[in-house]
C-alpha cells in the first residue's frame, strides 16, 4: 500500500514514516503540504495519506486531503492532531481523525483500517431517498453512443442510479443537447418503479424556476420510458473542481446565492430532494449558479437541512483561493442555517461585496494616467478628466459642483440621551446588564467634526494629548481625505460625488483613531458594541429601533444607493448620506436616531478578525445607506480591514458614563 506521511516535527514524521515502512508499507514522508502535492502529483498510485492536521502557512490537513483527492478520488485520510479540531468539525467528513498522544499501535491500525474496501453505495438514511442511491459505474451503458431514440441521438452516458440511467442527448429538432434520464427497461414491468418515475417526473414539471433546470417531456416510446431535462449552462462544480479552476469570496457568495434561492425555493413549497452533488450544479461564464432538477415527490423521511448545506459548502472548499475563502465557508457551516436563512447571508454578502466594490474602487488606471501628465506638465484629455471623475481613489475623490448651492444650514444642536442602567437582550437571547450613561441623539456631523480640527490647529501642543496611546507612529493627522472640499461643499449645500451635502450630514472618511481622538476631545468616548445594541435596540432585543416590523422608508438604508447621481430617489428619500436628524422614524427607546442606517458606526469594541484570526479591529455596527437592511441590522457585527480602514458609509457618535452639561 502507497502511503503519503506529512508532518512537520521532523523527529515524529522519521520515526513514524519507518515504522509504516516496516509494517509493508511504501511510505513518502514529507514536511509540509507543497512538499506533498508535488509529491503526489509524480506518483501512479496512492492509498492513505496520513497528515497532521494544523500544517505550517494556510493550509490544514482537510486542505492537503481535497487536493490531493483531485488526482486520487479513492484516497483514505487519517488526520493526527496536536490540538483541538472542533473549529474544523465540519470538514472531517470520512476522515480518521487521532488525537496525540498517538502510538504506533493506533497508527498502524487506523492505516490498514483506512485501507479496507469501502461500500461506495453506502449512504446514510437521511442523504438520499432510496431510489436515489448511486450504483457502481462499471456496467456499460444500457444505450449506446449513436442510438436513436424518438426525437433524441443518444451521445455519452452521464452517470446512473438505482432505477435509472441518465446521458447526454442531442434533440434533433432544435439542434440542442439535454439531459436524458431513462427508466431502466427491466422495471417496465414494476408497477411502483413506473408509478415512482412518472411521480418525480410531475415534480420536476411543476418547478419553474431560472436558476433549476426544466423538465422538457416525459415519453414512453418504443419500449422506452424516458424524460428530458435541460442541460444547465456553464461548468459543472465536478469540472471546475477537475480542471483546478479557484473562485474568490466574491464569486463564492454568488454561486452560494444562487443556489440556496433555488433550493430554499423548492422547499418552502414542501418538494423533497436528493443532495446536490459537484456534477448538478453549474456556473456560467458570469459566476451565476443553476441546478440540476434533484427534486423529487415527498418520502416519510425528512432532511437534514442543516447537514445538507454543511456538505453543500464543504464542496466549494476545493475552488477556494485562499485561507480567507475557505474561512467564509467554515463560518457558515458553522452557523446552523437553513436553505432559506443561508440565501439570505449570501445575498447580504453580495451586497457587501457590492457595497466595497462601489466605496473602495483605489487605483483606477485613468488616475494613474492623469497624475503622471501632471506631473510631466503634459494636458489631459476631456476623455480621462471623465474617467477621473468616476472614479475613486483611494478612499475619495470630491466633485464639487461650485455653480450649484443652496442656503446655509443652521449646524444642529448637540445632544446626548440617557439610557437607563438595567438588563437587556443582547446579539439574539443572551441577556446583559449595563450601568446607566449617555449616547449622542445623532451620528456626529461635518460641522462638529470640523470643530475638533479647529481644536487641533489652535492647540498643536495639546493634540497628541486626545490620541489613543496605542495610535501608530504613521497616523499623522485627523483630517480626512478631501476634507477642505467636502467641508466647502457642505457650507455652501454644494455636491459631493454627485450627490448634495451639508454641515448635517454625518462625518465620513474616518478611521477608529480619528474617532476615539474626537471622543477623547469631547471628555467623552466611543460606546462600546453592547452599549452601541443597548442603545439602538432597547431593552426587548427588538430588530429594528421603531419594533419588529421592516419598514423600507423607516431608515436611510441602501434600496436607493445611487452614487452615480442617475437614479431617482426610490425609497428612503436619500440616495446616500442624508442629514442626521431626517429619518425620524429611525428612533430608538432611548431617543437615539439613525442607528438602523445613514452610515455604520464605530465602536470601542476590539474583536479577532474572522478571515485573519491573528489580527484584532475594532467592530463596526449599525446599518448604512450602501446596504440592505435586514432582521440582523442591529445585531450584525462588521469587521473592517483595520482600525486605519475609512469609507463614506462609515461615521461614529459618542458615549459618556457622565450626563452632559445642560446647554
Amino acid at each position: 500500500m502507497v502511503v503519503l506521511y506529512v508532518d512537520p516535527d521532523s523527529a515524529v514524521r522519521l520515526q513514524r514514516a519507518s515504522m509504516l515502512a516496516l509494517a509493508g508499507h511504501t511510505v513518502h514522508s514529507v514536511e509540509s503540504a507543497e512538499e506533498a502535492v508535488n509529491v503526489a502529483q509524480g506518483l501512479e498510485s496512492l492509498d492513505v495519506l496520513v497528515t497532521e492536521g494544523v500544517l505550517g502557512g494556510d493550509f490544514t490537513g482537510f486542505d492537503l486531503r481535497d487536493g490531493v483527492r483531485q488526482k486520487f478520488s479513492a484516497l483514505h485520510t487519517v488526520i493526527t492532531s496536536r490540538g483541538e479540531l472542533s473549529e474544523l468539525s465540519a470538514l472531517i467528513e470520512d476522515s480518521v481523525v487521532l488525537y496525540e498522544p498517538v502510538t504506533d499501535e493506533m497508527l498502524a491500525a487506523a492505516v490498514a483500517d483506512a485501507s479496507q474496501p469501502q461500500n461506495e453505495t453506502d449512504y446514510s438514511p437521511d442523504d438520499v431517498a432510496a431510489d436515489d442511491k448511486p450504483v457502481v459505474e462499471g456496467a456499460p451503458p444500457i444505450l449506446a453512443p449513436g442510438t436513436t431514440l424518438g426525437n433524441y441521438v443518444i451521445k455519452e452516458r452521464l452517470y446512473l442510479e438505482k432505477d435509472s440511467e441518465t446521458y447526454l442527448a442531442l434533440q434533433q429538432s432544435v439542434k440542442r443537447e439535454v439531459a436524458l434520464v431513462l427508466l431502466k427497461p427491466e422495471l417496465l414491468n414494476d408497477a411502483a418503479a413506473v408509478e415512482g418515475f412518472l411521480e418525480r417526473s410531475r415534480v420536476k414539471a411543476s418547478i419553474t424556476h431560472p436558476r433549476i433546470a426544466p423538465l422538457y417531456e416525459a415519453q414512453k416510446i418504443d419500449g422506452w420510458m424516458y424524460y428530458t431535462r435541460e442541460m444547465p449552462h456553464g461548468r459543472s462544480l465536478e469540472e471546475l473542481i477537475t480542471t483546478g479552476v479557484k473562485f474568490k469570496e466574491k464569486t463564492l457568495a454568488d454561486v452560494i446565492a444562487g443556489v440556496s434561492e433555488a433550493m430554499s425555493l423548492a422547499v418552502q413549497r414542501d418538494h423533497n430532494y436528493r443532495m446536490p452533488t459537484a456534477r448538478d450544479i453549474f456556473v456560467d461564464e458570469e459566476q451565476q449558479a443553476s441546478i440540476v432538477n434533484v427534486f423529487r415527490p415527498k418520502t416519510g423521511k425528512s432532511r437534514d437541512y442543516e447537514a445538507d448545506i454543511g456538505r453543500f459548502l464543504m464542496m466549494l472548499r476545493a475552488l477556494c483561493e485562499g485561507p480567507r475563502d475557505r474561512n467564509m465557508l467554515e463560518t457558515l457551516a458553522r452557523q446552523k442555517l437553513d436553505w432559506e436563512k443561508l440565501n439570505r447571508r449570501a445575498v447580504h454578502m453580495q451586497e457587501q461585496n457590492r457595497q466595497a466594490s462601489l466605496l473602495k474602487r483605489a487605483d483606477s488606471h485613468e488616475v494613474h494616467e492623469i497624475v503622471a501628465a501632471r506631473s510631466a506638465g503634459k494636458g489631459v484629455s476631456l476623455l480621462a478628466w471623465i474617467g477621473l471623475g468616476l472614479a475613486v481613489i483611494g478612499s475619495i475623490y470630491v466633485v464639487v459642483r461650485r455653480g450649484v448651492s443652496a442656503l446655509p444650514v443652521k449646524p444642529l444642536t448637540e445632544e446626548m440621551v440617557a439610557v437607563p442602567a438595567g438588563e437587556f437582550i443582547f446579539q439574539r437571547n443572551e441577556k446583559s446588564t449595563l450601568p446607566n450613561f449617555w449616547i449622542d441623539k445623532y451620528e456626529v456631523t461635518i460641522s462638529q467634526y470640523n470643530e475638533f480640527l479647529n481644536a487641533l490647529a489652535a492647540n498643536p501642543q495639546q493634540a497628541a494629548s486626545w490620541d489613543e496611546p496605542n495610535q501608530p507612529a504613521t497616523k499623522k493627522t485627523h483630517k480626512p481625505a478631501n476634507w477642505d472640499e467636502i467641508y466647502a461643499a457642505a457650507l455652501s449645500g454644494g455636491v459631493v460625488d454627485k450627490q448634495r451635502v451639508d454641515v448635517n450630514c454625518p462625518v465620513m472618511m474616518v478611521d477608529w483613531w480619528d474617532a476615539a481622538a474626537y471622543a477623547r476631545w469631547k471628555g467623552r468616548r466611543l460606546p462600546t458594541e453592547e452599549e452601541w445594541e443597548r442603545a439602538a435596540r432597547g431593552t426587548d432585543g427588538r430588530a429594528y429601533p421603531w419594533g419588529n416590523e421592516a419598514l423600507p422608508q423607516a431608515a436611510n438604508v441602501g434600496g436607493d444607493l445611487d452614487l452615480a447621481g442617475t437614479k431617482g430617489v426610490i425609497a428612503d428619500g436619500s440616495k446616500s448620506w442624508a442629514p442626521v436628524d431626517k429619518n425620524s422614524k429611525d428612533i430608538s427607546p432611548c431617543g437615539a436616531i439613525g442607528m438602523a442606517g445613514n452610515v455604520e458606526e464605530w465602536t470601542a469594541t476590539w474583536a479577532d478578525h474572522p478571515d485573519y484570526p491573528d489580527k484584532r479591529v475594532p467592530l463596526v455596527r449599525g446599518g448604512s445607506f450602501a446596504a440592505p437592511s435586514s432582521p440582523q441590522l442591529l445585531t450584525a457585527r462588521h469587521f473592517y480591514k483595520s482600525a486605519e480602514s475609512s469609507t463614506k458609509a462609515l461615521g461614529f457618535r459618542t458615549a459618556s458614563d457622565q450626563a452632559p452639561p445642560a446647554p
